[in-house]
Protein backbone atom coordinates (compact mmCIF):
# COMPACT_ATOMS: atom_id res chain seq x y z
CA UNK A 1 0.00 0.00 0.00
CA UNK A 2 3.11 2.01 0.63
CA UNK A 3 4.60 2.07 -2.63
CA UNK A 4 1.62 2.21 -4.50
CA UNK A 5 1.30 5.50 -2.53
CA UNK A 6 4.81 6.66 -3.15
CA UNK A 7 4.60 5.61 -7.04
CA UNK A 8 0.90 7.57 -7.12
CA UNK A 9 2.87 10.66 -5.51
CA UNK A 10 5.86 10.42 -7.62
CA UNK A 11 3.64 10.26 -11.05
CA UNK A 12 2.09 13.23 -9.81
CA UNK A 13 5.31 15.29 -9.65
CA UNK A 14 6.58 14.22 -12.43
CA UNK A 15 3.68 15.12 -14.86
CA UNK A 16 3.44 18.60 -12.97
CA UNK A 17 7.32 19.26 -13.86
CA UNK A 18 8.89 20.34 -17.04
CA UNK A 19 10.03 17.30 -19.17
CA UNK A 20 13.44 15.37 -18.68
CA UNK A 21 16.95 16.66 -20.50
CA UNK A 22 17.66 13.72 -22.80
CA UNK A 23 21.22 13.25 -21.08
CA UNK A 24 19.14 11.71 -18.02
CA UNK A 25 18.30 8.99 -20.53
CA UNK A 26 21.14 6.94 -20.27
CA UNK A 27 21.77 2.71 -20.80
CA UNK A 28 24.20 1.03 -19.49
CA UNK A 29 24.97 0.92 -15.44
CA UNK A 30 23.44 3.77 -13.55
CA UNK A 31 26.42 5.61 -11.94
CA UNK A 32 26.76 4.74 -8.62
CA UNK A 33 24.54 6.80 -6.06
CA UNK A 34 24.78 7.43 -2.37
CA UNK A 35 22.46 5.40 -0.14
CA UNK A 36 21.58 3.97 3.67
CA UNK A 37 22.53 6.85 5.99
CA UNK A 38 24.15 6.64 9.74
CA UNK A 39 24.60 9.53 11.95
CA UNK A 40 26.63 10.00 14.49
CA UNK A 41 29.25 13.21 16.14
CA UNK A 42 33.02 13.80 15.17
CA UNK A 43 35.73 15.71 17.05
CA UNK A 44 39.02 16.63 16.21
CA UNK A 45 42.00 18.13 17.73
CA UNK A 46 44.43 19.81 15.27
CA UNK A 47 47.31 19.94 17.54
CA UNK A 48 46.79 16.15 17.76
CA UNK A 49 49.14 15.40 14.67
CA UNK A 50 52.40 13.65 13.79
CA UNK A 51 54.09 13.20 10.52
CA UNK A 52 55.30 10.26 8.91
CA UNK A 53 58.38 9.08 6.78
CA UNK A 54 57.24 10.44 3.57
CA UNK A 55 56.45 13.91 5.21
CA UNK A 56 53.18 14.00 5.13
CA UNK A 57 50.65 15.63 8.07
CA UNK A 58 48.09 13.47 9.49
CA UNK A 59 45.43 14.50 12.41
CA UNK A 60 43.14 12.03 15.02
CA UNK A 61 39.10 12.25 13.55
CA UNK A 62 37.18 10.74 16.54
CA UNK A 63 33.56 9.41 15.17
CA UNK A 64 31.07 8.83 18.02
CA UNK A 65 27.82 6.76 17.62
CA UNK A 66 26.33 7.45 21.36
CA UNK A 67 27.98 4.48 23.27
CA UNK A 68 27.46 1.83 20.76
CA UNK A 69 30.41 2.52 18.92
CA UNK A 70 33.41 4.71 18.73
CA UNK A 71 35.94 5.02 16.29
CA UNK A 72 39.53 6.60 15.65
CA UNK A 73 41.72 7.29 12.19
CA UNK A 74 44.38 8.71 10.94
CA UNK A 75 43.71 10.92 8.36
CA UNK A 76 45.52 13.40 6.36
CA UNK A 77 44.14 17.09 6.12
CA UNK A 78 44.04 17.22 2.54
CA UNK A 79 41.42 14.11 2.62
CA UNK A 80 38.85 16.54 4.47
CA UNK A 81 37.50 18.43 1.76
CA UNK A 82 36.55 21.83 2.74
CA UNK A 83 38.28 22.08 6.03
CA UNK A 84 38.94 25.57 5.87
CA UNK A 85 42.74 24.75 7.31
CA UNK A 86 44.51 22.83 9.84
CA UNK A 87 45.46 25.06 11.53
CA UNK A 88 46.32 24.34 15.31
CA UNK A 89 44.69 27.44 16.29
CA UNK A 90 42.17 27.63 14.08
CA UNK A 91 38.30 28.92 14.91
CA UNK A 92 35.27 29.08 12.99
CA UNK A 93 31.78 28.11 12.55
CA UNK A 94 29.34 26.81 10.30
CA UNK A 95 32.24 24.38 9.15
CA UNK A 96 31.11 21.89 6.68
CA UNK A 97 33.39 19.26 5.09
CA UNK A 98 33.50 15.59 3.39
CA UNK A 99 35.43 12.86 3.90
CA UNK A 100 34.78 10.11 0.69
CA UNK A 101 36.04 6.85 0.80
CA UNK A 102 35.45 4.07 -1.91
CA UNK A 103 32.57 2.60 0.66
CA UNK A 104 30.48 6.02 1.24
CA UNK A 105 30.95 9.45 1.88
CA UNK A 106 31.20 11.14 5.82
CA UNK A 107 29.68 14.35 5.36
CA UNK A 108 30.56 16.89 9.00
CA UNK A 109 29.11 19.94 10.28
CA UNK A 110 30.63 21.84 13.40
CA UNK A 111 32.70 24.33 14.39
CA UNK A 112 36.52 24.57 15.37
CA UNK A 113 37.60 26.77 18.33
CA UNK A 114 41.10 27.46 19.22
CA UNK A 115 42.09 23.94 16.41
CA UNK A 116 39.51 22.11 18.93
CA UNK A 117 36.66 21.10 16.21
CA UNK A 118 33.04 19.29 17.49
CA UNK A 119 29.79 18.71 15.50
CA UNK A 120 27.90 16.22 13.75
CA UNK A 121 28.21 13.55 10.37
CA UNK A 122 26.63 11.53 8.50
CA UNK A 123 27.53 8.66 6.60
CA UNK A 124 25.76 7.70 3.35
CA UNK A 125 27.00 4.11 1.42
CA UNK A 126 28.08 3.56 -1.80
CA UNK A 127 25.41 0.84 -3.02
CA UNK A 128 28.13 0.15 -5.96
CA UNK A 129 30.43 -0.89 -3.62
CA UNK A 130 28.46 -2.20 -1.00
CA UNK A 131 27.12 -4.61 -3.85
CA UNK A 132 30.64 -5.72 -5.17
CA UNK A 133 31.49 -6.45 -1.47
CA UNK A 134 28.79 -8.49 -0.76
CA UNK A 135 30.00 -10.29 -4.16
CA UNK A 136 32.67 -11.18 -2.34
CA UNK A 137 31.88 -11.69 1.29
CA UNK A 138 28.04 -12.37 1.52
CA UNK A 139 25.82 -10.28 3.77
CA UNK A 140 27.38 -6.85 5.18
CA UNK A 141 25.81 -5.01 7.61
CA UNK A 142 25.80 -0.66 7.94
CA UNK A 143 28.42 -1.64 10.97
CA UNK A 144 30.91 -3.14 8.45
CA UNK A 145 30.49 -0.63 5.90
CA UNK A 146 31.09 2.04 8.32
CA UNK A 147 33.75 0.33 9.18
CA UNK A 148 35.30 -0.42 6.00
CA UNK A 149 34.77 3.13 5.09
CA UNK A 150 36.59 4.79 7.72
CA UNK A 151 39.34 2.85 7.56
CA UNK A 152 39.23 3.42 3.90
CA UNK A 153 38.96 -0.50 2.85
CA UNK A 154 38.67 0.15 -1.02
CA UNK A 155 38.11 -2.36 -3.35
CA UNK A 156 41.33 -1.67 -5.38
CA UNK A 157 43.00 -2.48 -2.29
CA UNK A 158 41.26 -5.71 -1.40
CA UNK A 159 41.92 -6.95 -5.52
CA UNK A 160 45.71 -5.97 -4.67
CA UNK A 161 46.04 -7.82 -1.77
CA UNK A 162 44.55 -11.03 -3.19
CA UNK A 163 46.21 -10.68 -6.16
CA UNK A 164 49.34 -11.27 -3.58
CA UNK A 165 47.34 -14.94 -2.84
CA UNK A 166 45.55 -13.99 0.09
CA UNK A 167 41.99 -13.95 0.47
CA UNK A 168 41.08 -12.54 3.88
CA UNK A 169 38.02 -12.28 5.74
CA UNK A 170 36.77 -8.36 6.60
CA UNK A 171 38.88 -8.75 9.87
CA UNK A 172 41.87 -9.59 8.54
CA UNK A 173 41.14 -6.56 5.92
CA UNK A 174 40.54 -4.48 8.51
CA UNK A 175 43.53 -5.37 9.94
CA UNK A 176 45.98 -5.21 7.28
CA UNK A 177 44.70 -1.69 6.38
CA UNK A 178 45.06 -0.08 9.73
CA UNK A 179 48.33 -1.62 10.44
CA UNK A 180 49.84 -0.71 7.22
CA UNK A 181 49.96 -4.17 5.00
CA UNK A 182 49.56 -3.53 1.48
CA UNK A 183 50.55 -5.62 -1.64
CA UNK A 184 53.49 -3.51 -2.05
CA UNK A 185 53.97 -4.53 2.31
CA UNK A 186 53.95 -8.30 1.16
CA UNK A 187 55.84 -7.96 -1.79
CA UNK A 188 58.82 -6.14 0.34
CA UNK A 189 58.44 -9.55 2.77
CA UNK A 190 58.71 -11.95 -0.21
CA UNK A 191 61.32 -10.56 -1.48
CA UNK A 192 62.98 -10.40 2.13
CA UNK A 193 62.59 -13.97 2.27
CA UNK A 194 59.70 -14.63 3.99
CA UNK A 195 56.59 -16.00 1.59
CA UNK A 196 52.86 -16.98 2.33
CA UNK A 197 53.22 -15.25 5.87
CA UNK A 198 49.85 -15.97 7.50
CA UNK A 199 47.85 -12.38 7.59
CA UNK A 200 48.06 -12.26 11.24
CA UNK A 201 51.70 -12.64 11.28
CA UNK A 202 51.94 -10.12 8.73
CA UNK A 203 50.22 -7.78 11.34
CA UNK A 204 52.48 -8.50 14.00
CA UNK A 205 55.45 -7.92 12.21
CA UNK A 206 54.10 -4.21 11.57
CA UNK A 207 52.90 -3.30 14.62
CA UNK A 208 56.60 -4.30 16.17
CA UNK A 209 58.52 -3.06 13.34
CA UNK A 210 59.80 -6.18 11.97
CA UNK A 211 59.46 -5.14 8.90
CA UNK A 212 61.72 -5.83 5.46
CA UNK A 213 64.32 -2.62 6.17
CA UNK A 214 64.38 -4.07 10.10
CA UNK A 215 65.63 -7.53 8.46
CA UNK A 216 67.90 -6.38 5.80
CA UNK A 217 69.36 -4.09 9.02
CA UNK A 218 69.52 -7.15 11.28
CA UNK A 219 71.12 -9.30 8.18
CA UNK A 220 74.04 -6.22 7.72
CA UNK A 221 74.41 -6.56 11.67
CA UNK A 222 75.58 -10.53 11.25
CA UNK A 223 72.25 -11.96 11.28
CA UNK A 224 70.63 -13.85 8.78
CA UNK A 225 67.75 -16.10 8.52
CA UNK A 226 66.40 -14.96 11.80
CA UNK A 227 63.17 -16.42 12.07
CA UNK A 228 59.81 -14.01 12.08
CA UNK A 229 59.34 -15.03 15.69
CA UNK A 230 62.82 -13.82 16.37
CA UNK A 231 62.88 -10.54 14.53
CA UNK A 232 59.66 -9.62 16.35
CA UNK A 233 61.31 -10.44 19.72
CA UNK A 234 64.80 -8.85 18.63
CA UNK A 235 61.70 -5.38 18.32
CA UNK A 236 59.86 -5.82 21.09
CA UNK A 237 62.78 -5.88 23.61
CA UNK A 238 65.31 -3.47 21.74
CA UNK A 239 67.50 -5.97 20.37
CA UNK A 240 68.08 -4.11 17.36
CA UNK A 241 70.70 -3.72 14.87
CA UNK A 242 71.99 -0.46 16.88
CA UNK A 243 72.10 -2.16 19.98
CA UNK A 244 74.43 -5.31 18.62
CA UNK A 245 76.72 -2.53 17.17
CA UNK A 246 77.22 -1.21 21.19
CA UNK A 247 77.25 -4.62 22.42
CA UNK A 248 79.97 -5.24 20.15
CA UNK A 249 82.06 -2.22 20.39
CA UNK A 250 81.54 -3.44 24.55
CA UNK A 251 83.77 -6.34 23.27
CA UNK A 252 80.74 -8.80 23.20
CA UNK A 253 80.23 -9.94 19.70
CA UNK A 254 78.73 -12.64 17.94
CA UNK A 255 75.74 -13.34 20.82
CA UNK A 256 72.49 -15.15 20.12
CA UNK A 257 69.54 -13.27 19.70
CA UNK A 258 68.20 -14.61 23.17
CA UNK A 259 71.40 -13.49 24.49
CA UNK A 260 70.65 -9.99 22.79
CA UNK A 261 67.06 -10.68 24.39
CA UNK A 262 67.92 -11.09 27.66
CA UNK A 263 70.41 -8.89 28.17
CA UNK A 264 67.69 -5.54 27.18
CA UNK A 265 65.02 -7.55 29.28
CA UNK A 266 66.98 -6.95 32.42
CA UNK A 267 68.76 -3.63 31.35
CA UNK A 268 72.73 -4.87 30.60
CA UNK A 269 73.56 -1.83 28.71
CA UNK A 270 76.72 -0.93 27.02
CA UNK A 271 76.65 2.32 29.74
CA UNK A 272 76.18 -0.59 32.63
CA UNK A 273 78.98 -2.67 31.39
CA UNK A 274 81.16 0.81 31.21
CA UNK A 275 80.06 1.50 34.42
CA UNK A 276 80.89 -2.26 36.10
CA UNK A 277 84.50 -2.22 34.25
CA UNK A 278 85.34 1.09 35.91
CA UNK A 279 84.43 -0.41 38.84
CA UNK A 280 86.95 -2.60 37.81
CA UNK A 281 84.79 -5.80 37.22
CA UNK A 282 86.46 -5.94 33.94
CA UNK A 283 85.70 -10.03 32.65
CA UNK A 284 82.11 -10.20 33.26
CA UNK A 285 80.33 -12.92 31.49
CA UNK A 286 76.52 -11.53 29.92
CA UNK A 287 75.05 -14.29 32.75
CA UNK A 288 76.81 -12.11 35.08
CA UNK A 289 76.08 -8.81 34.13
CA UNK A 290 72.09 -10.38 34.14
CA UNK A 291 72.55 -11.54 37.55
CA UNK A 292 74.09 -8.51 38.68
CA UNK A 293 71.21 -6.04 37.23
CA UNK A 294 68.27 -8.82 38.33
CA UNK A 295 69.60 -8.41 41.91
CA UNK A 296 70.43 -4.90 41.90
CA UNK A 297 73.85 -5.00 43.09
CA UNK A 298 73.64 -2.15 40.62
CA UNK A 299 77.51 0.44 40.18
CA UNK A 300 75.73 2.81 42.84
CA UNK A 301 75.41 -0.11 45.40
CA UNK A 302 78.91 -0.62 44.98
CA UNK A 303 79.85 2.74 45.33
CA UNK A 304 77.96 3.57 48.68
CA UNK A 305 79.46 0.11 49.73
CA UNK A 306 82.81 0.98 49.16
CA UNK A 307 82.41 4.47 51.17
CA UNK A 308 81.37 2.86 54.25
CA UNK A 309 84.77 0.88 53.76
CA UNK A 310 83.79 -2.29 51.79
CA UNK A 311 86.19 -1.90 49.38
CA UNK A 312 87.35 -5.26 48.26
CA UNK A 313 84.40 -7.02 48.11
CA UNK A 314 83.94 -9.92 45.43
CA UNK A 315 81.14 -9.47 43.25
CA UNK A 316 79.49 -12.85 44.49
CA UNK A 317 79.24 -11.08 47.75
CA UNK A 318 78.13 -7.92 46.48
CA UNK A 319 75.04 -10.62 45.18
CA UNK A 320 74.31 -12.33 48.19
CA UNK A 321 73.87 -8.83 49.92
CA UNK A 322 71.38 -7.44 47.70
CA UNK A 323 69.52 -11.08 47.45
CA UNK A 324 69.01 -10.68 51.06
CA UNK A 325 68.38 -7.22 51.68
CA UNK A 326 71.43 -5.95 53.20
CA UNK A 327 70.37 -2.29 52.17
CA UNK A 328 72.75 0.94 52.71
CA UNK A 329 70.42 1.43 55.34
CA UNK A 330 70.26 -1.82 57.44
CA UNK A 331 74.28 -1.56 57.11
CA UNK A 332 74.18 2.15 58.71
CA UNK A 333 71.55 1.23 60.89
CA UNK A 334 73.36 -1.86 62.55
CA UNK A 335 76.32 0.00 62.68
CA UNK A 336 74.43 2.68 64.88
CA UNK A 337 73.33 0.27 67.36
CA UNK A 338 76.92 -0.49 68.45
CA UNK A 339 78.13 -3.23 65.76
CA UNK A 340 81.15 -1.08 63.58
CA UNK A 341 82.86 -3.66 62.24
CA UNK A 342 80.15 -5.94 60.93
CA UNK A 343 81.51 -7.78 58.08
CA UNK A 344 79.68 -9.13 54.91
CA UNK A 345 78.90 -12.63 56.04
CA UNK A 346 77.48 -11.19 59.99
CA UNK A 347 75.00 -8.60 57.53
CA UNK A 348 73.82 -11.42 55.53
CA UNK A 349 73.16 -13.52 58.74
CA UNK A 350 71.56 -11.17 60.37
CA UNK A 351 69.17 -10.77 57.39
CA UNK A 352 67.92 -14.36 56.96
CA UNK A 353 67.56 -14.73 60.16
CA UNK A 354 65.35 -11.84 60.80
CA UNK A 355 67.88 -9.64 63.26
CA UNK A 356 66.92 -5.85 61.88
CA UNK A 357 67.80 -3.12 64.68
CA UNK A 358 64.19 -2.91 65.49
CA UNK A 359 64.79 -6.91 67.16
CA UNK A 360 68.29 -5.49 68.43
CA UNK A 361 66.27 -2.97 70.47
CA UNK A 362 63.33 -5.57 71.61
CA UNK A 363 66.53 -7.63 72.91
CA UNK A 364 68.34 -5.04 74.58
CA UNK A 365 64.36 -3.75 76.38
CA UNK A 366 64.62 -7.41 77.45
CA UNK A 367 67.68 -6.71 79.49
CA UNK A 368 70.13 -8.33 76.93
CA UNK A 369 72.50 -5.59 76.53
CA UNK A 370 76.04 -6.92 75.58
CA UNK A 371 74.91 -9.30 72.43
CA UNK A 372 77.28 -10.20 69.56
CA UNK A 373 76.44 -10.69 66.23
CA UNK A 374 76.47 -14.66 67.29
CA UNK A 375 74.39 -14.30 69.97
CA UNK A 376 71.58 -12.06 68.05
CA UNK A 377 71.32 -14.83 65.68
CA UNK A 378 70.95 -18.05 68.24
CA UNK A 379 68.79 -15.30 69.85
CA UNK A 380 66.68 -14.51 66.97
CA UNK A 381 66.57 -18.66 65.93
CA UNK A 382 65.66 -19.67 69.56
CA UNK A 383 64.97 -17.01 71.69
CA UNK A 384 61.47 -15.49 69.55
CA UNK A 385 59.06 -17.52 71.67
CA UNK A 386 60.14 -16.72 74.99
CA UNK A 387 59.88 -12.65 74.53
CA UNK A 388 56.79 -12.98 73.51
CA UNK A 389 55.68 -14.74 76.25
CA UNK A 390 57.48 -12.66 78.71
CA UNK A 391 56.33 -9.42 76.88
Amino acid sequence: MHAVKALIVAASFFSLASPLPETVLMTGPLPEQSAQQADGTWHIRLSDNWTRKDGERWINLQLHQGDRRQMGVGVRPSELQGLPSADENLSARDVRFTLRRDAGTFDFTGSFTNGLGAGTFSFSQNPGYVTAMRGRFGQLDDDDVMRLAIHDVSREFVSAIEREGYKPDLDGLLRMRIHGVDAKYIQDMRQAGFDKVPVDELVKTRIHGATPQYVQAMATAGYRGLSLDDLVKTRIHGATPEFVQDVKKAGYDKLDIDTLVKMRIHGVTPEFIREMRELGFKDLSIDELVQVKIHGATPSYIRQLRELGFKELALRDIVQMRIHGVSIDFVKEIRALGYPDVTVPELVKLRIHGVTPEFIKEVRDAGYKEMSVGDLVDFSIHGRRWLRKRG
